[in-house]
């Protein structure tokens, strides 16, 4: 009867293996971090070709940051717009959402519409609050009559900052 079992067992097990190794992340950006059509804003580094950011770049070289986070409420629609990117060491995943575009990107199309605009931005942990708030507008085209804007970044040191506007 033990016998029996053993090669069950091995063929859920192995199985599992198989289905967990084939789910991908699709946030993940894999192709190479450099356009050569896009010229990053001065000061902005690009990061590795090979897909990944190098050694040197590892830790919010690239755009000053390596989380950022902007959600948009317009007074007809929540979550109207979402940016999402996160630096982990050697990977990269990046979403965009735009609900009035009807726009749903996810690791490297996300990646292609977001890295001219992050490079835009320039942001640094002692900027002002309101400051902050301004770029994302400019750069993000946000219309006025927005309903909300929270933005969370955590900068190369470790600094987590929230910035929020509410209506205008």
């Amino acid at each position: 009867m033990i016998f029996k079992k053993t090669p069950v067992a091995t063929g859920i097990l192995f199985s599992s293996m198989l289905l967990l190794s084939a789910c991908g992340n699709e946030d993940e950006v894999t192709e190479p971090i450099t356009d050569e059509t896009s010229q990053p804003a001065d000061g902005v580094e690009d990061a590795n070709p090979s897909g990944s950011l190098s050694q040197g770049d590892v830790g919010g070289e690239v755009f000053g940051f390596v989380d950022f986070d902007l959600d948009v409420d317009l007074p007809d629609q929540d979550d109207a717009l979402q940016v999402s990117y996160d630096e982990d060491r050697d990977k990269v995943e990046a979403e965009y959402e735009n609900k009035s575009t009807n726009e749903n990107l996810q690791g490297n199309d996300a990646f292609d519409k977001i890295e001219p605009l992050l490079a835009e931005l320039q942001l640094t942990a002692d900027m002002a609050d309101d400051e902050v708030i301004n770029k994302a507008i400019e750069v993000f085209s946000i219309e006025d009559g927005y309903k909300s804007i929270d933005i969370e970044v955590t900068y190369p040191d470790g600094t987590e900052k929230d910035y929020e506007a509410r209506g205008n």
